[in-house]
Order: C-alpha cells, then structure tokens, then sequence
C-alpha cells in the first residue's frame, strides 16, 4: 500500500495531474457546414479530457466497478473565442477549481497550434453511487485525488440556476431515442444542446453561433421519455430552452445560448 501511493505520487508529479494538459484533434462530426467547431464539438473535447483525467486520479468510467461512484454533471458554461477547423490539434487544460461536501468545480482552457485561446469553460459535477442510486458526498478518496487549484476562468460568478423565462412557448416534443443513452443509463448531457438547437426558430439557428452557452441540468431523461421543448427570447437577446417531461411538466435542464 505505501509503495502504491509512491507511485501515485511519483506519476502525479511527473503528469502534472493538477492542472491536467491532453492534446485533442477536431473531428469531422465536431465541426459544421462552415468546417467550423461547434459548441457541441467543445464540449465534446472538453467531456473527454475530463474523462480522462478523473480515470488518471482513479475516479473515470472503468473505475466504477470498483468505487461504485460516477460522475453527473450539473452545469456547463462556456465562451468561445475562436473556431478551428477539422483535424485542428488543441491544447485542453483542466483542474479543480473548488471542492464542497457535495460538490466538485472542474474549470478549462482550450488552446490552438499557436496557443492563441480559443474557449474557456466552468462545470459543476456530483457523486452518484450507482449501487444505491443515490447522491454521494465527496469521499475522502476524492478529496485526496482532486487538489483543488486557485485559478478561475470566469472573473464574473458562475451562475449555477438558470430561471425559466415567464414567456418561454411551447416548440416541438421529442422522444429520447437509445443513440442518446450514455454509461449512466440517462441521455448524455451533449444531447440536451442538440435538443436546445432544434427548438430555435431555424432563421435565429443558422444566423448565430452563439458564442456563450449555459446549461443546467435538474433531472435525468432516459430511453422513452418524451421531452417537451420551449423557447423564449430576452430583451438581452438570450435565447433559453427549457426542457421538460412531457406528462409531469418535471424539468430536466435549462440552456441558455447568447
């Protein structure tokens, strides 16, 4: 056992396991008609370094099995600055920004060939014990793993609820399909954007990039559910999608695009 935690020790520091750094490539499927990356396709990248770096600290996908703990995200935002083409390489940093008994911050940075800046981004993440199917506080593994680094990428406070506009109306209802179920047995977050997309009129879809994305996600959606979508426009020219169930009105996430 302490031998096993020299090692750990040693690899943490010689990986610089803090502020986590993985070179990814832009795929074809994380870029649009225009050959440019979308919201969709960083958030895609940025899901995957995560996922990566929790599997270094011992706490990814494979590691469930033997912890009985997965991650659930609750919250994205993200500012992009610029947008690569396909098979761009990108330089994905990311880390601990700030721990509580229930809850851990994940921050990012997103880097070009030239390491011009090309999106940031802040998440919010809980435990769940897939054995009892319940919220897990952070566990003193987790606590030891995930040193919590001072740096924040956004110098405005990270708005975590997102209120439903009184004026949202009712767009479209989609039932969630098995291509959408991830590891969790729920919808993958990803898909909550796509879901948001398909609820803009299409003139306000193909004319904006919308280079700000918040989404907050309250309840799990799984196979056969059927989502009733609305948007509303703000007098900030914020366009918000609010995602519900259909038969019992229970909402299951907010994105707001700006």
């Amino acid at each position: 056992m302490i031998y096993d935690i020299f090692l750990y020790k040693e690899r943490r520091a010689f990986m610089n396991l803090d502020i986590y750094s993985h070179n990814l490539t832009i795929n074809y499927s994380d870029v649009d008609e225009n050959n440019q990356v979308t919201n969709k396709g960083l958030l895609r990248l940025l899901q995957e370094v995560a996922g990566i770096h929790c599997g270094l600290l011992g706490y990814g996908v494979n590691d469930t099995p033997k912890t009985g703990l997965a991650w659930i995200l609750l919250n994205w935002k993200l500012k992009v600055f610029a947008r690569p083409k396909t098979n761009t390489n990108l330089l994905i940093k990311t880390w601990t920004r700030k721990k509580t008994p229930l809850f851990v911050y994940r921050d990012f940075e997103i880097y070009d060939n030239a390491y011009n800046l090309v999106a940031i981004a802040s998440s919010k993440w809980v435990l769940f014990n897939v054995n009892n199917k319940s919220i897990s506080r952070v566990t003193d593994g987790v606590n030891e793993k995930y040193i919590q680094v001072n740096k924040e990428v956004f110098p405005e406070k990270f708005e975590e609820k997102i209120k439903e506009p009184l004026n949202s109306e009712f767009v479209l209802d989609y039932t969630v399909q098995r291509r959408d179920i991830d590891t969790n047995h729920h919808v993958n977050n990803l898909y909550y954007l796509d879901y948001a997309y398909e609820a803009l009129p299409l003139k306000v879809f193909k004319n904006n990039k919308f280079s700000n994305v918040e989404i907050m996600y309250k309840h799990q959606a799984t196979l056969g559910d059927t989502l009733s979508l609305f948007c509303a426009h703000t007098s900030n020219n914020e366009y918000i999608i609010s995602i519900k169930d259909k038969i019992d009105g229970k909402l299951h996430a907010i994105v707001k695009l700006y």
